[in-house]
């Protein structure tokens, strides 16, 4: 642990563990785990989650007093600093998704080099939804790592003077490069997410129940709930999805929140994937996961899901209903562009978002600090 010169700083509640890790967790275990700096003992994950991913460098940062007495964004940002007070061979921080935590660290540590992994839309975060809000942080840290041109793009926007402190590094997936073979595939029309309005899952159960009758050979499978560890349809929301399939039932399953290892298996059978969001979406992990498990992949229009998908995929003009359905409806009736589809899909995410290339460019930047 002496020798580590780069801490990689989660958020407070992240759940860095395999039982229910989420995207940043996700992200962060594969990137760690292929850089340079791992195998040579260089790089440490801190964070509160007490059940880590056995097989990362980790450090669980213990709840102080004071750190209690704080809250949980100050407090935890008082006890990392208490713990990078006593470990001096820290170089570089990276900080994921807290933009008040970065900034704290860089003002208690200014020596340090204090990067930022931005997961989300600025707009939408704590300290970066006003331009003044955006301009100090790009002033204040060292780097500001982005997961899409999409994320970068709205973090810029009247600040263009900073595009040399910004870097897009697009999460990437640690899965081997082989092509499913399609003969395993079902007619599983897939959904992988929070049961909540941002994410579009109305829409869709509106549409597939417009479908599904129309293709009885055709099933449609539901993983996620209306948050992490919430028992499913305990939600008004999940309700109304629920009501709105409660016709085709025999053709609808709802697996609720289930481990990541049964997502990959899921996506591995199924033969389309949809990710319809009505908001913004910073990167789209869902998609990039569908697309490496050869699915033919329909998105929304919104955030970055566009460039995720490129010309590998269906993009939706629009989200209503009807039009979701019809979209539907032209590739169940063509089987040959389901297939074709999914081809162009895992090969996208094979070459586009490798994750070698994209810690190669991480990697790169580190070094760019240490010398």
């Amino acid at each position: 642990m002496n020798q580590a010169v780069i801490a990689i700083i989660l958020p407070p509640r992240e759940r860095f563990r395999p039982a229910d890790a989420g995207a940043v967790a996700l992200t962060v275990k594969d990137f760690v785990l292929a850089s340079q700096y791992a195998s040579r003992s260089k790089l440490v994950v801190i964070g509160r989650e007490t059940y880590p991913f056995a097989n990362v460098p980790y450090q669980y940062v213990s709840q102080s007093f004071l750190g209690r007495v704080l809250g949980t964004t100050k407090g935890y940002g008082y006890d990392c600093c208490q713990w990078l007070k006593k470990h001096r061979s820290i170089a570089i921080v990276e900080v994921h998704n807290r933009i008040p935590l970065a900034l704290f660290i860089k003002k208690k540590y200014p020596h340090l080099k204090v990067c930022l992994h931005l997961h989300n839309d600025p707009y939408g975060m704590q300290g970066a939804k006003t331009q003044t809000q955006r301009h100090d942080l790009l002033v204040s840290l060292d780097r500001i790592y982005c997961v899409s041109h999409y994320v970068r793009r709205q973090l810029l926007v009247n600040l263009e003077e900073y595009t040399a402190k910004t870097q897009v590094i697009y999460n990437a997936l640690a899965l081997p490069q082989k092509l499913i073979n399609l003969e395993r595939k079902q007619n599983y029309i897939v959904y992988v997410g929070r049961f909540i309005p941002e994410k579009g899952v109305l829409e869709l159960a509106q549409a597939l129940a417009l479908v599904l009758p129309q293709f009885p050979q055709w099933k449609a499978v539901f993983l996620g709930a209306w948050g992490f560890g919430h028992a499913a349809g305990k939600s008004v929301y999940e309700q109304s999805v629920y009501t709105a399939l409660a016709d085709i039932g025999a053709q609808v399953e709802f697996k609720g929140h289930v481990s990541q290892a049964e997502v990959m298996q899921t996506l591995a059978i199924s033969s389309v994937v949809v990710v319809p969001s009505t908001c913004g979406e910073a990167f789209g992990r869902v998609a990039l996961e569908a697309m490496s498990m050869t699915n033919a992949v329909v998105v929304s229009h919104l955030g970055a899901l566009p460039e995720i998908v490129g010309d590998a995929g269906v993009i939706l003009a629009k989200l209503t209903p009807d039009y979701l359905a019809q979209q539907l409806i032209n590739l169940l009736l063509h089987p040959d562009k389901i297939r074709s589809l999914a081809t162009a899909a895992q090969q996208q995410s094979q070459f586009k978002f490798s994750l070698a290339t994209q810690v190669a460019q991480l990697d790169d930047s580190r070094q760019q600090f240490m010398e």
